[in-house]
């Protein structure tokens, strides 16, 4: 399985903003001590990124954050799928229920 949200198996045939909430379902049902583990490794990714910015004074300090903005889906939208796989199909099948 794949991290890319488009090709996990579980979500074909979806829209894109389908599949966003199928994600978001498949979050919200996980236990609050994998939402926790799941926050602090988007912190331990993240925080070494944001350290670095630090070193940048003034107006140079604009783009990086506009590119550190930019980036933040990319750096963590993996992990939230990664911790989200093990309940996707009861969120696929939530979903389906919401819908009819």
């Amino acid at each position: 399985m794949t991290i890319r949200l488009g090709f996990i198996k579980a979500l074909e045939g979806y829209k894109l903003r389908e599949r966003q909430l199928i994600l978001a379902i498949a979050l919200d049902t996980l236990p609050a001590t994998k939402k926790v583990m799941l926050r602090i490794t988007k912190l331990s990714v993240l925080t070494p990124f944001f350290i670095a910015l630090a070193y940048f004074e003034g107006w140079s300090l604009l783009p990086i954050l506009l590119a550190a903005g930019l980036s933040y889906p990319l750096l963590t939208r993996p992990i939230e799928i990664l911790f989200a796989q093990s309940n996707l199909a009861k969120a696929v099948e939530q979903f389906k229920s919401e819908q009819t």
